[in-house]
């Protein structure tokens, strides 16, 4: 594959991997040896940024920990046409990169993101199979489309993404925001299957099941209420007017029949979920209309920032 004229930066977080980090870059750097190699070291503790320099990797200090913000810091610090993103656990195989940076180079997709296919029984845990599986449903279900694998780290990204997108997670949860926030951009999204080994033994992960689902979960639900507060609140507001109605109907039912008005509490909770409801509502509309305002002036900034780079470019 002809990547003349690219600057292609791969890009690996990296805390406590100094039994896998020389594996991953030398592999990486015989795959794509025109690229350069980056790892975001992320206060290891153990040999982890010796053992990259002497590999050949050029070692960014993350001091801010979490795999999010090694990320963000290491996007913010090199400048690239493409940028190939993967973990430093040895279980991406380099054997997919050609595919994946293709889609990139041809224009026809701003991220490609490999697709996990388990190749043996321990590269994943039957808990991480099954929140993988309930947050990839919910995020489809929630903005209507139909990907396979939202929390794979195996992704090439580019530059025009990379520079349009604002990046907040700290933690694991950062595939999913750079999911979420290509979605709510109208970026590209392609998806191609790959391998995915076991980690070596002596290498563990540090993920959290159930610390990080929970995360990923909190954020896949604020950014959809972000990218679409009206549908959001209308949902909210829904399930306080159903309780409301259920309640009040209950109410209504007993005083046909003995014509006496019972539970004084129940009343005062139908009359409260009502009111909630129609509060929560005017409260979508609201943010919905401030939503897309905002959206409207960013699009106008954009356009003037671009504006102003190629009249810059014109007299540099």
């Amino acid at each position: 594959m002809d990547y003349s004229g690219k600057e292609i930066a791969i890009i690996i977080p990296a805390y406590n991997e100094e039994k896998t980090i020389v594996n991953v870059i030398n592999e990486y750097h015989q795959a794509l040896p025109q690229a350069k190699i980056y790892v975001g070291d992320n206060n290891s503790i153990d040999r982890t940024a010796e053992l990259a320099r002497q590999a050949g990797a050029i070692v960014i200090e993350c001091e801010q920990q979490g795999k999010g913000n090694a990320v963000r810091k290491m996007l913010e610090s090199v400048s690239a046409d493409i940028y190939l993103m993967i973990d430093a656990d040895e279980t991406y195989s380099a054997e997919n990169v050609h595919d994946l940076l293709k889609p990139v180079l041809d224009k026809k997709a701003d991220m490609v993101v490999g697709s996990r296919k388990q190749t043996t029984k321990k590269a994943f845990s039957f808990s991480h199979r099954i929140g993988n599986k309930i947050l990839t449903t919910l995020l489809n279900r929630i903005f209507n489309v139909k990907l396979v694998d939202i929390l794979s780290g195996y992704r090439v990204i580019s530059k025009r993404l990379v520079d349009n997108l604002i990046l907040l997670a700290e933690g694991f949860e950062i595939e999913t925001e750079l999911t979420i926030r290509s979605l709510q951009e109208r970026f590209r999204i392609v998806e191609i299957p790959i391998d995915y080994r076991n980690r070596p033994d002596g290498s563990e992960s540090k993920l959290s099941t159930w610390g990080d689902g929970f995360l990923i979960l909190y954020t896949i639900v604020t950014l959809f209420r972000d990218y679409n507060p009206m549908i959001f609140f209308v949902l909210l507001s829904m399930i306080f007017l159903s309780a409301g109605l259920m309640s009040g109907i209950y109410i209504f039912i007993i005083y046909l029949k003995t014509g006496m008005m019972y539970h004084i509490g129940l009343a005062i909770f139908t009359a409260l979920s009502i009111l909630l409801s129609g509060i929560i509502f005017m409260m979508g509309l609201l943010l919905d209309s401030f939503n897309n305002s905002w959206r409207l002036t960013q699009e106008s900034m954009k356009r003037n920032y671009m504006l102003m780079r190629k009249i810059i470019e014109k007299h540099d």
